[in-house]
């Protein structure tokens, strides 16, 4: 699950937004919350527009107004006094790190405001004369000291990223290299785990270690580096949506292959998308839509039904385009093949690309069929555009081929498309209706509501956070999640395992994969010992009766679901590499609690001094003979005999199948 901005979404994010930004003027700046600033643009020729910065987090320009407060803080008063009626000149990121920077015209120099999104962030406004005046966080460090008056300095980074690597840098760097190829690829990019990944899943290598990669590996992983380097430079960004059952998880500038199994939908605006993402998943949304630019509060049911709507078409468009591709080629597969089958002679022959081409052009002028289709080349990519026209249709088709593969299969993988997108289309009509249906009774419900004199207070139906589809509990301000299978252990790792967390597994066949969001951020002092317990609670020790187990944490880094080269890794395993942190002799503790809000109860489960900590209505289960259902069922009537007589509502309107999640198997009560 998305929860900040990665190096990458902030440089498409720069892109998108730098144009309405610069030659704007600060109208006010304002604080929502302790981590959460605003800042208010204007221009002469458009509306005001706001834009929200959360400290290490995320930016963005948003549509939604948050309530805020009457006082301002003495930092935002401070900002308002320096930087307030100033036009800004100039906004950008800082080489391709964390960091943005705002020059605001002052006499005859500028201020800047610098917005840090790494670790715990900050925000820094820094004079004509390069010193700080202010900051959110002061702080000294080994390399920057920042208080005011110091001299101010961004943070350390290297010189080298994929914004100025050469191909003779590259083969420089891996000949000196000797070790991981993530590892190789992190120090080299600077673009963290999760594009290093992908790069690597783009050029199809496997190997772990560089000095595996023989000469045609390593040639595939320049270009695809090259070609992620090429579109950021050129802002060539190809921005997805990645949806996991309508829900999203992540927005990113350019598609990952690491979301291949999830729902991908290609949008127009990052910022817009990003917006949406992050206020309407603030834990306690404090705002209200902007009606000059909503028309009408949407419901989270409708948001859901027109991506529904939005991907059913797409399903349609898909299935339709590609069969059309493959009957094309099928249609001109004479022509198609015979150009195909010169340009892979040429090559066998040694003739250059550029003499191919040559070729090839000469032949269009001839007017020769097989030459007039061909549109353009690219041999690093081993990619070819044809220009394909329809018989019964005075129409052209430009379609993309990889000139390695013949034309049958080409065609057939068209197809192969047409039909996957087509079978989707009957559950993607399935999902509107039911989201359909859902609105109608929602709609129903709240007229009955309005029309209904209420005898006693009402409950509503909670709307569930996105960690809840897994085991999970929070330590602190940390989410912590589970697999509840094999199947959510690899979507875990896949989808859900970010560069900043920290995964923790039982040492203990069958147990769940435990990923701490954040979690080499502030963790609390002995949230590690809670979450090894959490870990062993869900696992196979549960069943066996077994009261105490060892756990180990590692980074992310560390996680792999790919075997080494020419080794085996069985279904639901994961290869560990590097030193592990152990947890030894961790006892079996869990807890199954209520939290009364307003007008609902929320069901809790995890380490006793975690539930502890969030209410005091609490029951205490250890392995046992009890089956599970049962359980379920008598922790249910349990918590509602000892609620308050006021909140006994609350839990009543409560299943057992509300509580059978957080049991982790058979049970008993701890006394």
């Amino acid at each position: 699950m998305k929860t900040s901005l990665s190096s990458l979404d902030i440089a498409a994010l720069v892109a998108e937004i730098r144009p309405k930004i610069v030659n704007s003027w600060i109208n006010n700046i304002y604080s929502v919350g302790e981590n959460r600033v605003i800042l208010r643009f204007r221009k002469s020729t458009e509306s005001p527009f706001e834009l929200i910065f959360e400290l290490g987090k995320r930016f963005h320009i948003t549509k939604y107004l948050r309530k805020k407060p009457s006082t301002p803080n003495n930092k935002i008063l401070s900002l308002r006094k320096h930087i307030r009626d100033l036009p800004i000149k100039d906004f950008y990121q800082i080489k391709l790190d964390r960091v943005i920077a705002f020059e605001i015209a002052y006499k005859d120099g500028f201020y800047k405001l610098v917005l840090e999104l790494f670790g715990e962030g900050n925000i820094i406004l820094v004079g004509p004369n390069d010193k700080i005046i202010l900051a959110y966080k002061y702080r000294r460090m080994r390399d920057r000291d920042i208080h005011p008056g110091r001299t101010f300095a961004y943070p350390p980074s290297s010189d080298e990223n994929i914004l100025t690597l050469t191909e003779t840098k590259f083969l420089e760097k891996f000949e000196e290299f000797n070790g991981k190829t993530t590892a190789f690829l992190n120090e080299l990019l600077g673009l963290g785990p999760v594009y290093t990944r992908d790069i690597l899943a783009k050029a199809k290598i496997e190997s772990t270690q560089t000095k595996e990669l023989n000469e045609e590996e390593n040639k595939r992983l320049f270009v695809a580096i090259k070609t992620l380097q090429d579109n950021i430079i050129n802002q060539n960004y190809n921005c997805t949506k990645y949806l996991d059952d309508g829900e999203i998880v992540d927005i990113t500038p350019t598609p990952l292959d690491r979301y291949k199994d999830l729902e991908g939908v290609e949008i127009n605006s990052m910022n817009d998308s990003i917006d949406d993402f992050f206020s309407l998943n603030e834990e306690e949304p404090d705002y209200t839509e902007d009606k000059a630019e909503v028309s009408g509060k949407k419901s989270k049911l409708e948001k859901i039904l027109a991506n529904q709507e939005e991907h059913l078409e797409s399903l349609k468009e898909q299935e339709k385009n590609e069969k059309r591709k493959g009957d094309l080629l099928y249609a001109h597969f004479t022509e198609v093949d015979e150009l195909l089958t010169t340009i892979m002679k040429a090559r066998k022959n040694g003739q250059k690309w550029e003499d191919i081409e040559e070729k090839i052009l000469l032949g269009i002028e001839k007017g020769i069929s097989s030459a007039t289709i061909f549109e353009k080349i690219e041999p690093k990519n081993k990619q070819i555009w044809l220009k394909l026209h329809e018989d019964d249709k005075n129409k052209q088709e430009i379609v993309e081929l990889d000139f390695t593969i013949s034309v049958a299969d080409s065609a057939n993988s068209f197809y192969e498309r047409s039909k996957k997108a087509r079978r989707k289309i009957p559950g993607a009509d399935e999902a509107i209706l039911r989201t359909q249906k859902q609105i109608t009774e929602s709609e129903s419900k709240q007229q009955e509501i309005i029309e209904e004199v209420e005898a006693k207070p009402m409950t509503i139906k909670r709307t569930k956070r996105w960690y809840e589809k897994f085991h999970w509990f929070l330590c602190g301000d940390h989410v912590v999640i589970g697999g509840t299978d094999a199947k959510t252990n690899e979507r875990i790792l896949k989808t859900y395992l970010d560069d900043n967390d920290l995964f923790f597994h039982a040492d203990v066949h069958g147990a769940p994969y435990v990923v701490v969001k954040e979690g080499q951020i502030n963790l609390k002092e002995g949230c590690q010992e809670k979450i090894a317990a959490f870990a062993l609670n869900f696992s196979s020790l549960w069943k066996d009766k077994k009261l105490v187990g060892d756990v180990y944490s590692v980074l992310p880094d560390q996680v792999s679901l790919s075997p080494p080269s020419g080794q085996f890794l069985a279904k639901g395993s994961v290869m560990i590499y590097g030193e592990k942190k152990y947890f030894k002799n961790i006892e079996i503790n869990h807890a199954i609690g209520v939290v009364f809000h307003d007008q609902y109860a929320q069901t809790i489960a995890g380490p006793v001094e975690s539930i502890e900590n969030q209410t005091d209505l609490l029951l205490r289960l250890k392995p046992g003979d009890i089956p599970k259902g049962n359980i379920a069922k008598s922790v249910r009537d349990k918590l509602i005999s000892v609620s308050p007589e006021d909140e006994k509502y609350k839990i009543e309107v409560l299943t057992v199948n509300d509580f059978l999640p957080l049991i982790p198997g058979d049970s008993e009560f701890l006394i």
